[in-house]
């Protein structure tokens, strides 16, 4: 059997009208991710958010396959096709923003904002990321239980959301509250670290052909040097600090992610 044919259906989210935009979430986050510019972001595209396998609403890849980033790019084509999109820009983060890399590298992308993608570090830096993942999950899995209640305050808003957000206070209990849930719950967690973000699996870079923006916020507690890698090795590409944001930069800064999303559709369209 043609492996593609066990690759499950994703769950999605389609709003707006416009050029096509699709979101790409990171690792054991939802598409609630992206929940403080979707709603300005559909009004300039036809957007498209979906989760990625075994976390948010989507099923886990069947055991025989490996979720590594080659096969989590090809759930996220087979649903694109079903979505009837056959290029779109692409906006992503961490773990999404990889496998937008890797839209790009197969030419499904118009252009890819990547923020703070997984890429290439060396292995003190890899392994630091797998202690901070690590470390994350079972902090959000022994406080999951009271998340509700817990998230109502500012300071423990703040601090549990501190490893993703700057601002941790900015975002509403409710959606905090789901976050930790989702981080703390996510089916395929374990084997999206193994084989997803700790491998290093070097895209050809040079097959990138389509404009391409690669974003890192100044205090970022999970990304080390990988953005930066990743700016110098895909050809064309722009990198932009985002002042004050962390790892998912999306609610702290969203207008600035909104603006990057709109650098990069007007440089695909200069073309």
């Amino acid at each position: 059997m043609d492996a593609t044919a066990e690759l499950p259906t994703l769950n999605a989210h389609r709003a707006g009208t416009g050029p096509t935009l699709v979101l790409l979430p990171g690792l054991a986050s939802p598409i609630g991710e992206f929940g403080t510019v979707l709603p300005e972001l559909a009004r300039r595209y036809e957007v498209v958010a979906l989760d990625l396998p075994g976390q948010g609403g989507s099923p886990a890849l069947p055991p025989p396959l490996r979720p590594d980033v080659g096969t989590l790019t090809d759930a996220v084509e087979r649903e694109l096709d079903r979505q009837g999109v056959s290029v779109a820009h692409v906006l992503g983060v961490s773990l999404g923003g990889r496998i937008a890399l890797e839209l790009a590298r197969r030419h499904r992308a118009a252009s890819v904002v990547a923020i703070a993608p997984t890429g290439p570090v060396t292995p003190p830096e890899r392994a630091y990321q797998a202690a901070m993942f690590v470390g994350a999950r079972l902090v959000t899995g022994a406080l999951a239980p009271v998340a509700g209640p817990l998230m109502r305050l500012a300071g423990p808003r703040t601090a549990l959301l501190g490893f993703l957000r700057v601002r941790g206070w900015r975002t509403p209990p409710d959606e905090a509250a789901a976050l930790v849930r989702e981080f703390a719950t996510a089916e395929d967690f374990w084997r999206l670290v193994r084989y997803a973000v700790l491998p290093e699996a070097t895209l050809d870079h040079r097959m990138v052909d389509c404009p391409v923006v690669i974003a890192q916020g100044t205090h970022d507690v999970l990304a080390t040097s990988q953005s930066f890698w990743l700016a110098a090795l895909v050809p064309g590409a722009r990198f932009r600090l985002l002042p004050f944001a962390g790892h998912s930069s999306i609610a702290d800064v969203p207008q600035r992610v909104i603006a990057l999303v709109a650098e990069a559709v007007d440089a695909a369209a200069a073309r």
